[in-house]
């Protein structure tokens, strides 16, 4: 049996203690759960500690990656050591024999459930054997995994921020305009939702519309008279990377 314990309950730490903690595998078993400020999840049956158990085999650091390399290195431990960083490389658990990565390319918030079932979950390892925990582990939060180096899990990352953060961004934007205009919020959800649904179905490159793809300069300095100033920058950056791409 593989006994996890969790450093940190943020929003990626508090997701894993619950999937662990009600994985029907019976090698798997959350053996508890830490973070630096003491608070107890009320709907985790596993002990809160305040330092490592002795009696775990597998440590997952859910840390900010710039937490990552001090608290590993103070960590004395012989279990293997896993992070969940998209960013941090493998190499910044070198202080342990047996270390990896369970990188979960999905985004997460506290009070919101994540089916996780049909995410890629990304896997490095510094040997078979973590590998093996590695696969085991996950295989309790999805059925899907994919093996993939540092490099890779590294510009993979980016990606996820492109997609998700700066898009979301994008959305709040929208969302600012039509609030100015005393519009509803929802007003542009089935924009949205068609948008992604595209984007995916045909790739993000064959599915671009829009004033920017057919070189429409005229409205498209009509909506900076419509923004503020301080988003002109973004929104010219935007439509420059968008004219750019479609360069004959």
């Amino acid at each position: 049996m593989i006994k996890v314990f969790i450093v940190g309950t943020g929003n990626i730490g508090s997701h894993l203690c619950r999937a662990i903690e009600t994985s029907q595998n019976d090698q798997i078993k959350l053996a508890g759960y830490t973070n630096s400020s003491g608070y107890i999840m009320p709907d985790i049956r596993a002990a809160w500690y305040d330092k490592t158990p002795e009696k775990c085999n597998l440590i997952l650091l859910a840390l900010p990656d710039d937490a990552l390399s001090n608290f590993s290195n103070n960590l004395t431990t012989g279990a293997t050591v896993v992070h969940v960083s998209g960013s941090a490389p493998l190499s910044i658990l070198n202080a342990h024999k047996n270390h990896g990565v369970l990188y979960i390319p999905q985004t997460f918030s506290k009070n919101r459930q994540v089916d996780l079932s049909e995410v890629t979950l990304c896997l490095e390892a510094s040997n078979d054997f973590t590998m093996k925990q590695l696969e085991l582990v996950g295989s309790t939060l999805s059925r899907k995994q994919k093996h993939i180096n540092s490099y890779q899990r590294s510009k993979l990352h980016v990606a996820a921020v492109y997609m998700n953060n700066f898009a979301n961004h994008c959305f709040y934007k929208a969302q600012e305009l039509l609030q100015d205009a005393q519009l509803d919020n929802h007003l542009l959800d089935a924009l949205m939702q068609e948008t992604t649904a595209k984007a995916a179905e045909l790739g993000a490159k064959k599915a671009q519309t829009g004033p920017a793809r057919r070189g429409d300069q005229k409205t498209l300095d009509r909506h900076l008279s419509l923004i503020e100033p301080s988003d002109h920058d973004m929104y010219n950056a935007i439509s420059r990377s968008i004219k750019k791409t479609y360069e004959s």
